[in-house]
């Protein structure tokens, strides 16, 4: 009785590691059958990874002790346009092979929709936000108010709970110094004033100008 032998494939890395160059330079340039085997052989690789906890450590936010730290695979460098061992596979060895890789006339643009209430809309002209604020946290916060005001062509009036507070997400300046919330209004073209002080500012010529525009 004749039994079928499962044979792995084998590979020499060796063979791998000269044409590192050609790899670089894209898929092009590299035989078939051994791309074909440097993929299989980096999938193999990347399967042996703990991907929940990696993913954990990678993205928890979590301080991880040295010991227990999980790296990925040194790889060959993933031949161009693709950007990782996989999509090699899946467009040049798999289902979807034949297709374009990321074909340029199908780039679409697309918009996540959110809704923004502010803390305060101004008595005399509806366009005025105004926003009481002791800190902004993130970038992805800073850039809210940014897409409010063009989206709704409309201006904020920060009203700041201190003084000279600095932006947590600022990166230090050459000086050490780091962006404080007046600098990043300022730079924003926003207005703000200090808490306590807002019946002062509703009284000053800065907004009966932008009461007029």
């Amino acid at each position: 009785m004749n039994m079928l032998v499962h044979c792995p494939k084998i590979i020499d890395m060796t063979e791998v590691d000269d044409i590192r160059r050609e790899l670089l330079q894209g898929f092009q340039n590299v035989d078939p059958g051994l791309l074909e085997l440097i993929t299989d052989t980096c999938l193999a690789a990347l399967k042996k990874v703990d991907w929940n906890a990696y993913n954990d450590q990678r993205y928890g936010r979590k301080p991880v002790p040295i010991d227990d730290v999980i790296f990925l695979p040194s790889l060959p460098p993933v031949p161009k346009p693709y950007r990782s061992w996989p999509e090699v596979h899946i467009s040049k060895f798999g289902g979807l092979k034949g297709l374009e890789y990321e074909p340029k006339s199908h780039k679409v643009k697309y918009v996540i929709e959110h809704t923004y209430q502010p803390d305060w809309i101004d008595a005399l002209n509806d366009r005025i936000f105004y926003e009481a604020k002791g800190v902004i946290p993130t970038l992805a916060d800073a850039a809210k108010y940014r897409a409010v005001a063009k989206s709704n062509n409309v201006h904020f009036i920060f009203i700041l709970q201190e003084r000279n507070i600095i932006c947590p997400f600022a990166r230090p300046r050459k000086d050490g110094s780091r962006m404080t919330h007046e600098e990043w209004l300022k730079k924003e073209g926003f207005d703000y004033c200090y808490q306590s002080e807002e019946g002062k500012f509703l009284k000053s010529a800065r907004y009966k100008y932008l009461g007029m525009v």
